[in-house]
């Protein structure tokens, strides 16, 4: 259970203004947590989150490893200080994310590589903030260090879908059950992009987790 005293970040799940807050863990219990009142990290404002609100948590466990889970705000409790209560899911649902590098996990999204003045479709066998691995159809002339474009398309637990256009170099070209997959290093993001590629991530995580196929 996570101590009274932890810091907490929080982000909105279903807001694409990448509003981040940060809180304190008052009380904890069996019912779940009980925070103070967040504060958003830019404006320095305090937050006020509806009852049903989703939200992203994380804390840092140590010095390189971030735990992240998704709550919601269930109601409000008043004690020495004005508390609200969310939701804890159990350790067991807790996704650890290495900080000094991006989390990569497997995924088949759809993506198109723009090069030699056409596109050609195809699928990832993984996903980061920092980069892709692709399927390398037949037809598909690309050396490896080239510099290319390329159109991902992102779908959410919410149904939500997001095409990211997004510029990259192709890393090195290998091979994988008999398939050729191209590693892709991912250029200039925006925070945006970067944020919406760390969020499906970390969806991806728990999917995968639930499944039984990640630890």
């Amino acid at each position: 259970m996570i101590k009274a005293g932890t810091t907490l970040q929080l982000e909105p799940i279903h807001n694409d203004t990448l509003e981040k807050y940060r809180c304190r863990v008052v009380e904890s219990g069996s019912d779940g947590i009980y925070i103070d009142y967040p504060i958003h990290t830019q404006t320095g404002k305090t937050v006020f989150l509806m009852n049903g609100t989703q939200i992203k948590a994380s804390f840092i466990q140590n010095e390189q490893t971030v735990l992240m889970f998704e709550t919601e705000v269930l109601g409000r409790k008043i004690a020495k200080i004005p508390m609200i209560h969310i939701h804890y899911p159990g350790e067991e649902e807790l996704v650890k994310i290495q900080r000094r590098q991006f989390v990569r996990v497997d995924a088949t999204a759809d993506i198109s590589l723009y090069f030699n003045d056409e596109y050609h479709p195809t699928v990832t066998e993984d996903i980061s903030a920092g980069g892709c691995a692709v399927l390398i159809r037949n037809g598909m002339d690309v050396a490896q260090g080239a510099r290319i474009t390329m159109i991902i398309v992102l779908t959410m637990q919410t149904g939500e879908c997001h095409y990211l256009e997004i510029a990259g170099s192709l890393i090195r070209i290998w091979g994988k059950n008999n398939k050729k997959i191209a590693s892709i290093q991912f250029l200039n993001l925006t925070e945006i992009q970067r944020q919406i590629i760390m969020r499906y991530c970390f969806e991806r995580q728990l999917e995968l987790r639930k499944k039984g196929l990640l630890e």
